[in-house]
């Protein structure tokens, strides 16, 4: 586990904001980037549905393989992309069989395609994001998103005007909610230190996991639109979409409704995947996930012959998650006050469970 520690040196030197990743390359089919003739290992990415340019964790994990092999030129990479659930096991096979150093498959819905294929075949070198599931010839990349999701949930919280902000995910499963629990948490943490009563849209977390609003696609940028515009005839001013693309549909609701509406980013920093709506000012932040050093860090480990399987944890102390500021309107105060919550949340002092935390808007 030693080497994953390292992931703050390739994502950032600081805990709270990550430093702007290289975007992936536009493709079809299956696409590879340039390899040097001296290329011996080959890393090959599985991505989920959503394409390779979805601005959000497929195109961290392709910016993440690219590093990897500008790092060292004995490596190339190349990926194959699912239309639907029903390319997982194909294009894992098609894989298998061109004999990949290691393959890393993208998405918590990959875990049963990708364990019954590591299992199947012990020798060949196995990772997966968003998943437990582990063996040793698989990495688990699991992230502590609630974490970077408390720090969002405080900025909105301390931001909007209206006293309402809202969120909703792609599907209902763990590596979504878990954004939605912390998202929650830092919201209410918020209420809970400056006495106020803003409250949450489209989620309330609870014991049995909790309930709300869901687009139930990672690329339905229609729905996303709906959903949103639906948030801000509620009173919300501020929205946070956990759906991949389906987001662009949040960011395209907000223009909508005009000034005063804005969308807080997942996954992949706005900065670099939106520029010129970030510049508009339509993105309050982003709640970043080290999706692209993580995987980096796979490829490298295995093709320099140190890959063990196991399980990895992304956190704010290792830069597994973190925040970043997109908007020119938050203070200097703010800013520094959510660097130091999270601080707090790495040292144990704030916890990132919403449970923690009365809900002061019943």
């Amino acid at each position: 586990m030693g080497k994953f520690r390292r992931i703050g040196t390739l994502l950032g030197s600081s805990a709270l904001v990550l430093g702007t990743m290289t975007l992936g390359v536009s493709g079809s089919v299956i696409a590879s980037a340039p390899a040097s003739a001296a290329a011996k290992f080959t890393g090959c990415i599985v991505l989920d549905t959503g394409g390779v340019n979805d601005k959000s964790f497929n195109q961290g994990a392709w910016s993440g393989a690219q590093a990897a092999a500008k790092a060292n030129k004995a490596i190339s990479v190349k990926y194959l992309t699912s239309n639907s659930s029903a390319d997982y096991t194909s294009n894992i096979n098609t894989f298998i069989n061109q004999k990949c150093g290691i393959i890393v498959t993208i998405g918590y819905l990959m875990g049963d395609s990708t364990t019954a294929a590591a299992k199947a075949h012990p020798t060949q070198k196995f990772a997966i994001v968003d998943s437990g599931s582990t063996s040793k010839n698989m990495l688990g990349l699991g992230y502590r998103t609630d974490q970077g999701a408390f720090l969002g949930g405080y900025l909105a919280a301390a931001s909007s005007s209206t006293g309402k902000v809202a969120t909703y995910g792609g599907l209902n499963i763990p590596p979504v909610t878990v954004y939605m629990d912390g998202f929650v948490a830092g919201v209410r943490y918020y209420n809970l230190l400056n006495a106020k009563h803003v409250k949450v849209l489209g989620w309330a977390p609870d014991t049995a996991g909790g309930k709300g609003t869901f687009a139930n696609s990672f690329t339905d940028q229609t729905a996303g639109n709906t959903i949103t515009t639906g948030f801000f005839s509620q009173g919300a001013d501020i929205v946070f979409p956990v759906a991949g693309s389906v987001g662009l549909g949040s960011l395209a609701a907000a223009k909508s409704a005009g000034a005063g509406h804005k969308v807080l980013w997942v996954d992949f920093d706005a900065k670099a995947t939106n520029a010129s709506d970030v510049a508009a000012g339509w993105f309050l932040g982003t709640v970043l996930k080290g999706v692209g050093a993580s995987v980096q860090n796979a490829i490298a480990s295995a093709a320099t012959g140190k890959f063990k399987g196991g399980a990895y944890s992304g956190t704010l102390a290792n830069n597994g998650t973190g925040f970043a500021f997109n908007s020119s309107s938050t203070s200097a105060a703010l800013k520094s006050k959510i660097a130091a919550v999270a601080k707090d949340i790495t040292s144990g002092a704030v916890s990132v469970d919403p449970s923690t935390y009365p809900n002061t808007t019943n």
